[in-house]
């Protein structure tokens, strides 16, 4: 058997099928850590998906809010974009209406940029985590 250990050369994995690859990035999407659950990457995905969580749950612990796009503050589309990157979740609270707007006492807390960090840190690790998926789906990486 020829490995790395005596060829001094990285084993290439191989890739899945562009719908199972696709099917891992859309998932990945949706919800942090289920692209690599689809690609039969467990630990790797419990991982990401746990962390991308905490991150999330942090961001509302430490009194963030979620952004949404205004037409007038270009700004905001781009925080938008890095919260939206969570996926479900910020479906889920930007329709419910929850987490989005910010109350004047909460603007005043310590760590209220802090939240607003980790919320969009976690949408962008999440967005991440798809790429991650994509790769081990075409086989770049194991």
């Amino acid at each position: 058997m020829i490995n790395e250990e005596t060829t001094g050369q990285a084993v290439i994995p191989a890739p899945v099928s562009m719908g199972r690859t696709a099917a891992a990035c859309i998932a990945a999407l949706i919800l942090p850590g289920l692209g690599h659950l689809v690609l039969g990457k467990w630990v790797r995905g419990i991982i990401i998906g746990l962390v991308i969580a905490t991150m999330f749950v942090l961001g509302f612990v430490m009194e963030g809010h979620l952004y949404k796009p205004e037409s007038n503050e270009w700004l905001t589309w781009f925080f938008s974009f890095l919260d939206a990157g969570i996926g479900l979740p910020y479906l889920v609270c930007l329709l419910a209406d929850w987490g989005i707007q910010v109350q004047p006492e909460q603007a005043a807390k310590v760590t209220f940029e802090y939240g607003n960090t980790f919320l969009c840190v976690a949408g962008a690790l999440n967005m991440l985590a798809a790429m991650d998926a994509f790769d081990i789906g075409v086989g770049r990486k194991a």
